[in-house]
């Protein structure tokens, strides 16, 4: 059985972007090291900007008012980022971690360490966790608490489009159960990596 050696980059973990390299050990069995797109971080350093932008602003009107733009630059800052932390976190919660993992003909180790025979195993498939997601939304209310509600919403839609093409998870079926084998993954990653395996499991 012929398998393409694909050198891993020495690039690092990418916001938008993964990658796999595949080498042949000593014992036959093929493993595979996987890098998962990480996606979007919140932006905590908006707590510091936020209070020296308000208290800016707030200097400009008058001294007295430079201390109320600090504090309202910072609740603003943290509405936003509080708001776009739990966003993240929502999606990024939904996808299985990269990582290495090994196909022999005997079957596949996870890389939790787990091993999977192959006689045991029913179906590899590939998927994308974020499916049914909504991916548009609507203001909602008027003043500065509905156009914060608003302006959240439409950063959790937007959050949403970004973390689904980063989104697409390898899972193993066995014993009528459904094991994740790696996530956090491109669309191109994961057909590439779910035609690597298939092939060597014989699935195909």
């Amino acid at each position: 059985m012929n398998t393409v050696v694909r050198p891993a980059p020495p690039a690092p973990a990418h916001m938008l972007t993964s990658r796999y390299s595949v080498q042949r050990l000593a014992d036959g069995r093929i493993q595979f090291d996987v890098v998962g797109a990480t996606g979007p971080t919140a932006p905590w350093w908006l707590l510091i900007v936020g209070p020296v932008l308000g208290g800016s602003i707030g200097f400009q009107i008058g001294p007295s008012q430079a201390v109320g733009g600090v504090l309202a630059g910072f609740f603003l800052a943290l509405c936003f980022t509080v708001g776009r932390a739990s966003s993240i976190g929502t999606f990024g919660s939904r996808r299985a971690p990269a990582g290495r993992f090994l196909v022999g003909p005997d079957g596949v180790k996870l890389p939790n360490g787990r091993f999977l025979p192959r006689d045991r195993i029913r179906r590899l498939a590939c998927r994308n966790v974020q499916d049914g997601m909504v991916l548009t939304s609507v203001g909602v209310g008027g003043g500065t608490v509905g156009g914060l509600t608003a302006m959240g919403a439409a950063r959790h839609a937007a959050d949403a489009n970004v973390f689904m093409p980063i989104s697409f998870q390898l899972d193993l079926e066995a014993d009528g159960q459904s094991y994740p084998v790696v996530g956090s993954l491109t669309a191109a990653t994961a057909h590439a990596v779910f035609e690597d395996v298939s092939r060597l499991l014989g699935l195909s």
